[in-house]
């Protein structure tokens, strides 16, 4: 986690046991009802809807989506890509940024220490399909030395939420 900016601090603060409940409960359940959640917090609909709107403005929820089921969609084949760059200039790696941030395969891209510049989970229908998107990113890419891709044979745990009570916790 990057260190705490003054902005930062501040949201922290504003961060209760209401708005953390809030939170986890929004984790587990993005179209739950104020109604439902006041009745899981112990406020008012209204004070839930008040603080959702505080937490969005403030940027503490940035956006809210639906996990989509991959067997129901006839299946989708996950790869993790380890990523070295040739160099690793300013420039190269903010372009790489820029152009895994517009590619839709790309899942997930983790700008990392170690002897990899970059770890990404790249979605695609099957092994044909991450044939094509690795001939058309690291293949014929200028910015990619080397590559290694590791193959998901089954999704263990998958997941977006954020360890609030470990993260936020009061010591």
């Amino acid at each position: 986690m990057a260190p705490q900016t003054g902005r930062r601090r501040e949201q922290m603060k504003k961060l209760d046991n209401a708005n953390i409940k809030i939170l986890s409960l929004m984790q587990e359940n993005a179209a739950m009802t104020a109604d439902e959640m006041a009745e899981e917090v112990g406020l008012s609909a209204s004070a839930i809807q008040k603080r959702l709107r505080h937490l969005r403005a403030d940027g503490v929820i940035e956006r809210e989506t639906a996990i989509l089921s991959a067997e129901a969609l006839g299946g989708v084949s996950l790869f993790l890509v380890n990523v070295q760059l040739v160099r690793t200039k300013h420039d190269t790696i903010g372009a790489f940024r820029a152009l895994m941030k517009e590619t839709d395969e790309v899942l997930q891209c983790f700008h990392i220490t170690g002897a990899f510049d970059f770890c990404l989970l790249v979605a695609a229908r099957d092994t044909h399909g991450y044939e094509h998107f690795s001939n058309r990113f690291f293949t014929e890419d200028n910015y990619v030395a080397r590559f290694e891709t590791s193959v998901v044979l089954k999704s263990v745990k998958y997941g977006f939420e954020l360890p609030l009570e470990h993260l936020l916790s009061r010591r």
